[in-house]
């Protein structure tokens, strides 16, 4: 019997309503869930949610409560026609403490909003620590059994941590604000942040950012690797589902943007994907042992939920085990009839197509199933990537870069150069600063120190541009010889500038070393200009030419060049040796010079 709430707590209730606020992919933008955020408590004579609770704890009825909430936040959600996004509810573990607390009753609310179990997800928060007097595991693993998703919720903010991670075997994990929130400021966060995500995909879960509220922070959960976002940035609260969306671009565009900082480390893509044909969570063992038999070649199989989202693999080497023992069936039957074949479910990397393929690799070494990964699209299986597969994309991305790669520098060269500008071009997400830099006065000085010289000071230019240009949205290419090539993202022209013109500054600077002291002192040297003719040759400096392109500006490849090549023209003829222009709105900028730092 579902527990009474007691009547002193029947006004309050009838004060407490539900906002929805989307949990939305990375991906592509499309709304995978949206939780359920208690309202109305400050109305009811509460200074914070958790006071709600934490009374409700003291009185002992927090599980009669909840139970009532449960049903107002389903029954919200259901009218909300909100498609067929998941629901993520709250759930406060010292429950599992009431004295009237009994199993069963989610299931029994959820079949009265005409919810299915996967479309509810469970959040468990480590605010408050697992009784094991309680039966906590016994009671998550019953809700597995019955179809409902559990997840990790404000990860990284309270004690349980790690513990709590490997108890409750989330479906997700939800990692705290304190790591997203000024990240773009404090490379610290976001390292950590990265270091969250690898772990929790290593374990095949997915991720969700909480907070981020500002575009850069958006595109740092991305690079980090995040598969969904929660945060003010993409959408605010509703009550009733209001005005909510069952996608938002914002998101689609920060993963877009993130896959063009990547280009030069390689992506999953479709064409990757080998198309093996999942098994159901819920089959029975003939069913499982059926198909590695009809398919001998298999050594592992792609297990998904009722919803086709990937929860791991069942391998071929674990059944083989029983089924070859002289008692190995019964023994296997009665494994199995503990906990399902889900019993013998193992974990392996799960990542959504267009992920950069390092980041796959890294979670391939530290997964010990050998197995390789399962790939989704929209939070749902889309096929596996074998560990051979694997193999075989990284040594074709690593010929096809060493083949690119500058000899000398090891800098990608001009196809990188080509499919990079291409891809900012047509994905522009932000105001993006293309680069070209020319030495000046380099063959006189390769002439007069010789060409050993000459390799030092490409060497030196490229180490200055690596040092300065250093953040993961930047890219540096050399383009051959004396010719360098950058892309810098930024929120305006100074911040994209400084960096470039810091560049061009130290170089100036740091290059009068490679002449001999009479030289440097004089200022110049004797060798032949472009004519031929003999004269004096000032030191070497570099021309830059910067084309600031806004990111509601259109231009095509052959554009861009044009436009590099006659900002490199006027920068040559300057003489700070610098030259830049401003494509797009707020206004179309005419060619103009910045001075030198």
């Amino acid at each position: 019997m579902s527990p009474t709430l007691s009547e002193n707590w029947r006004p309050i209730l009838s004060r407490l309503k539900h906002a929805f606020q989307p949990i939305v992919s990375l991906a592509d933008g499309g709304t995978y869930g949206f939780e359920a955020l208690l309202r109305g408590w400050d109305e009811a004579g509460f200074s914070s949610i958790a006071e709600v609770f934490d009374r409700a704890y003291a009185d002992r009825c927090l599980y009669a409560l909840d139970l009532e909430l449960r049903r107002k936040a389903f029954k919200s959600f259901k009218a909300a026609r909100l498609g067929n996004a998941k629901i993520f509810y709250n759930l406060d573990i010292r429950l599992l403490q009431m004295p009237d607390y009994s199993s069963g009753n989610t299931l029994l609310i959820a079949e009265e909003a005409g919810l299915t179990p996967a479309r509810i997800v469970l959040e468990l928060s480590e605010l408050h620590e697992a009784d094991n007097q309680t039966g906590f595991d016994s009671v998550i693993a019953a809700y597995h059994d019955q179809g409902f998703r559990i997840a990790l919720d404000d990860f990284g903010s309270g004690y349980a941590g790690l513990k709590l991670l490997h108890r409750a075997k989330p479906d997700i994990v939800k990692i705290d604000r304190y790591f997203i929130t000024g990240s773009a400021e404090e490379p610290q966060k976001a390292a950590f942040l990265g270091k969250i995500t690898s772990l929790a995909h290593l374990m095949g879960i997915p991720v969700v950012a909480e907070g981020a509220e500002t575009e850069q922070e958006l595109r740092l959960c991305a690079e980090a690797g995040c598969n969904f976002v929660q945060c003010f940035y993409i959408a605010h609260p509703s009550l009733g589902g209001a005005g909510l969306e069952t996608s938002y671009s914002a998101a689609a565009s920060a993963r877009r943007s993130e896959r063009r900082t990547l280009l030069g480390a390689g992506t999953i893509t479709v064409e990757c994907v080998v198309a093996a044909e999942p098994i159901c969570l819920d089959a029975d063992l003939v069913e499982v042992l059926n198909r590695f038999r009809t398919d001998p070649e298999a050594s592992f199989l792609p297990v998904v939920n009722s919803e086709g989202e990937p929860v791991g693999v069942y391998r071929e080497r674990d059944f083989r085990q029983y089924v070859y023992s002289p008692f190995g069936i019964p023994l296997l039957e009665h494994y199995i009839a503990k906990g399902g074949a889900v019993a013998l479910l193992v974990m392996v990397p799960i990542v959504a197509l267009g992920s950069e393929l390092a980041r796959v690799v890294e979670l391939f070494g530290a997964n010990s199933t050998g197995c390789g990964a399962i790939l989704t699209e929209e939070g749902r299986y889309a096929g596996i990537l074998p560990a051979q597969q694997l193999l075989n994309l990284v040594a074709k991305h690593e010929l096809a870069e060493a083949l690119d790669q500058n000899p000398l520098t090891r800098l990608p060269g001009n196809l990188k150069v080509d499919e990079v500008c291409a891809a900012r071009l047509a994905e522009s997400a932000s105001d993006v600063a293309f680069v070209y830099f020319d030495f000046d006065n380099f063959k006189p000085f390769n002439d007069y120190y010789g060409f050993r010289n000459g390799d030092r000071v490409i060497l030196l230019f490229a180490d200055i541009l690596k040092s300065t240009l250093r953040r993961s949205s930047d890219f540096i290419g050399h383009l051959g010889g004396d010719d360098f090539f950058a892309s810098v993202e930024a929120v305006s022209v100074e911040e994209a500038c400084e960096p470039i013109l810091k560049v061009a500054s130290r170089f100036a600077r740091e290059v009068s070393s490679f002449y001999s002291p009479e030289d440097r002192e004089r200022g110049w040297i004797l060798g032949k200009d472009r004519s031929g003719r003999k004269r004096r040759m000032p030191l070497m400096t570099v021309s830059v030419a910067i084309l600031f392109l806004r990111r509601n500006a259109c231009m095509n490849l052959d554009d861009l060049f044009d436009a590099l090549a006659e900002l490199k023209r006027e920068a040559k003829s300057t003489a700070n040796r610098q030259a830049i222009r401003v494509v797009g709105s707020p206004a179309v900028e005419p060619l103009r010079l910045l001075s030198g730092g």
